[in-house]
């Protein structure tokens, strides 16, 4: 634990205490000064560690770079906020650093935001990309106005998305996944292969590759036919693998699930079994601790209490989770990414007359609209469809 120390000046009085790293890997010192006595300087600085230690960045320095301040305020977020939020925080930040981060904070100002957006919009980033951005940065120099008390006002309280930034969005390219397609990625990843249950449960499903990763057995329903939607596997940079609750509210779901997909599941429950027992000692089981971090360890391993046992499906045959940043490695060289088999069983749904309510709420999304905007393609067959409702309509009108 940091002490805080004293030294005298003249004839004043400073205490300073170790603040860790900075962004940069450097240590970083807290000091201050001008007390009449050494006993005041020590009192102070023992107030002024406890603040420190409660995330009180005011103290860190008077003169702050805005990436040492972007790294201080995303560590004081990561408490109070989901790792998924905090990655998005991360990714969207790191926009501004790899430009203004040797920028000191209180000489920032909004001509220099301004440009910043600009050279960005310049490089081809969509508009609801760059509104994300400013929307945390905005809020991160908010807090360093208070209760920070670095900087007496926001630089980027009035900056706005340029207008050149007001071109089509980049959408994320959902193929649609054709039968025979499906059946070689099936042959290419037979049954035991790693990558064939998150295919076919995500296939079956219209789950998120996320919440397919997370899915457990205590979430599966055999008997009724069910899968419930009660967490997902995300990346985190400092903790590795974590769980987090599904991606909003909506997210937290239960889906039917059809004979087809029921029979595959109760074929690889026993197939994990079998390889539990071919691989004995060695085989891995899932923990989550306290912080809902991942550990995996071979089965006869001693865990503590805080840890509980998740009975994973989509395992590979030593009982390791399989990891998502694979399965997306998997599906690009195959021509596919993560929405592919989203995508693929929404447009099966909604084309052989699936309700709307009803698939958005498969889905996990809040409204119709955003199920139609996202994950409907408009296919031959549907063209057809809508046709003939037009030729019925017209014919009873005469």
């Amino acid at each position: 634990m940091a002490t805080v120390s004293t030294r005298k000046r003249g004839s004043k009085w400073y205490y300073s205490f170790d603040a860790g790293l900075t962004a940069k890997g450097t240590r970083k010192r807290i000091e201050k000064g001008s007390f009449d006595s050494k006993k005041e300087a020590h009192e102070a600085g023992l107030k002024a560690y406890a603040r420190y230690l409660n995330g009180d960045i005011s103290l860190t320095s008077d003169k702050i770079t805005l990436r040492d301040f972007l790294e201080q305020w995303l560590e004081m977020k990561s408490g109070s906020v989901r790792p998924t939020t905090l990655q998005s925080y991360r990714v969207e930040l790191k926009r501004v650093s790899d430009i203004l981060g040797d920028k000191i904070l209180q000489k920032l100002h909004p001509l220099d935001i301004d440009s910043t957006v600009k050279e960005l919009a310049k490089q081809g980033y969509a508009k609801q990309t760059l509104s994300m951005m400013l929307t945390t940065l905005k809020t991160a120099l908010a807090y360093a106005v208070y209760p920070g008390q670095l900087i007496r006002d926001n630089p980027a309280q009035y900056i706005n998305t340029p207008k050149r930034a007001d071109m089509p969005e980049k959408k994320v390219e959902r193929h649609l996944i054709r039968q025979e397609q499906l059946d070689e990625l099936l042959a290419k990843y037979p049954f035991g292969n790693p990558y064939h249950m998150p295919m076919v449960i995500a296939y079956h499903t219209g789950m998120r590759l996320g919440e397919v990763i997370g899915l457990a057995w205590d979430a599966v329903n055999l008997d009724e036919a069910t899968i419930s939607v009660i967490r997902q596997v995300v990346p985190t940079r400092r903790r590795g693998l974590v769980f987090s609750v599904p991606k909003t509210k909506t997210s937290i779901r239960t889906i039917p699930i059809d004979d087809e997909l029921v029979e595959i599941l109760r074929r690889w429950q026993e197939r994990q079994t079998e390889n539990e027992q071919t691989y004995g000692e060695s085989y891995s089981y899932c923990y989550e601790d306290a912080t809902s971090r991942i550990w995996q360890f071979p089965k006869n391993q001693p865990v503590t209490e805080e840890m509980t046992l998740r009975q994973m499906v989509c395992t590979n045959k030593c009982g390791r989770v399989v990891r998502r940043d694979t399965v997306m490695r998997c599906l690009r060289l195959n021509g596919l990414n993560s929405h592919s088999f989203r995508h693929t069983h929404a447009t099966l749904c909604a084309e052989n007359g699936a309700p709307a309510k009803g698939l958005a709420d498969r889905l996990g999304h809040s409204n119709t609209n955003l199920t139609e905007n996202l994950y409907t393609h408009t296919t031959d067959k549907m063209q057809k469809e809508t046709l003939s409702a037009f030729s019925r309509a017209t014919k009873r009108k005469k």
